[in-house]
C-alpha cells in the first residue's frame, strides 16, 4: 500500500454486528489469566483491600470477569450495545455481577469513585492527538480517589513503524472459521499506522459471511505516554514490557504497560 490517508475514526463495525460475534474468536490469542492476575496485582500493592474498580473499553468482559471473581466490584463501559449484550450474557452465566455501561472511553463521566481504574487492549491508540489523549486522562483521573492507580497498555510505537507485511491469519472453533486478511501504512505525518482488514466468516452449515474494516492507531512511545500522565495529574508512572511486574520494556516489547497513581 502507498502512505495511507487518515481515516477520521476507528471503524464501528470492528465492534458491532458480525464482527462483535467473532471477536472473542479472533482475539483468542490474548492471555486475558495473565493481564488480569497482573492487573490485581499491581492494584494490591499500590492499595491494599482495593474493591471498586473501572474497566475502560471492556470489550466482551473477559478482564472485567476475571476480576469479579477475584472479588471486585467491576463498573465495566464499552460504547458497543452488541460488545456488552455479550458481556453481559457471559456474566449472566457465570453467575456474576458486573455494572455494564454503555458509554464511549472520551466521555466518562465518574467523579472520584473508583480505587483503580485499567485500559487494556491498545484503546489509548485511538486518541490520535495529544489534546485527545490528555482529555482521557483527564477523565480517568476525575473518577479515581486520591492515590487510586490506573493501568493502561498500548503497542509499542517502535513496533508500529516497523514495516507490515499483508498477513493472513484462520481462526477456528467448533463452530465457526474466520479468515482475516491484514494490511497497512504508516502515516508519517500524522504518526498513525493505518490498518484495514477483511474478513471471510464461515459457520458450521457451510454459510459465508464477509466484512471489512479499517482504523487508524497513533503511534506512541513509552516516555511520551508517561509524559502525557504526569501532566496529567498522575504520579510515579511505571512502565512493563509486558503483563509481569518483572518485565522491563525494550525497543522489542510488543506492548507497554503503564501504571502510574493519582496525585
Amino acid at each position: 500500500m502507498s502512505e495511507a490517508k487518515a481515516v477520521d475514526s476507528f471503524s464501528e463495525s470492528f465492534f458491532t454486528g458480525k464482527l462483535a460475534r467473532c471477536y472473542d474468536l479472533t482475539h483468542q490469542h490474548r492471555d486475558y489469566n495473565k493481564e488480569s492476575r497482573f492487573v490485581d496485582q499491581v492494584v494490591q500493592k499500590a492499595w491494599s483491600g482495593a474493591k471498586r474498580i473501572l474497566d475502560v473499553g471492556c470489550g466482551t468482559g473477559e478482564h472485567a470477569m476475571r476480576m469479579a471473581e477475584a472479588g471486585y466490584q467491576v463498573t465495566a463501559i464499552n460504547a458497543s450495545p452488541d460488545m456488552l449484550r455479550i458481556a453481559r450474557k457471559k456474566a449472566k452465566s457465570k453467575g456474576l455481577s458486573i455494572g455494564f455501561k454503555c458509554q464511549d472511553f472520551r466521555d466518562l463521566d465518574f467523579d472520584e469513585e473508583f480505587e483503580a481504574a485499567y485500559c487494556l487492549g491498545y484503546t489509548l491508540l485511538y486518541m490520535r492527538t495529544y489534546p485527545e489523549a490528555g482529555a482521557f486522562l483527564d477523565k480517568i483521573h476525575r473518577a479515581l480517589l486520591t492515590s487510586g492507580v490506573f493501568i493502561l497498555d498500548f503497542l509499542n510505537g517502535w513496533r508500529l513503524i516497523e514495516e507490515h507485511p499483508k498477513r493472513k491469519h484462520i481462526y477456528r472453533d467448533g463452530e465457526t472459521t474466520v479468515t482475516r486478511f491484514d494490511e497497512s501504512s504508516l502515516n508519517k505525518e500524522r504518526r498513525l499506522r493505518h490498518l484495514e482488514f477483511s474478513y471471510t466468516i464461515q459457520n458450521h452449515t457451510g454459510k459465508v459471511e464477509t466484512a471489512s474494516a479499517e482504523e487508524d492507531l497513533r503511534v506512541f512511545f513509552e516516555d511520551e505516554v508517561r509524559f502525557l500522565m504526569t501532566s496529567h495529574g498522575f504520579g510515579d508512572p511505571r512502565a512493563f514490557g509486558d503483563y509481569s511486574l518483572d518485565s522491563p520494556v525494550s525497543d522489542s516489547s510488543w506492548v507497554v504497560v503503564i501504571s502510574a497513581h493519582k496525585k
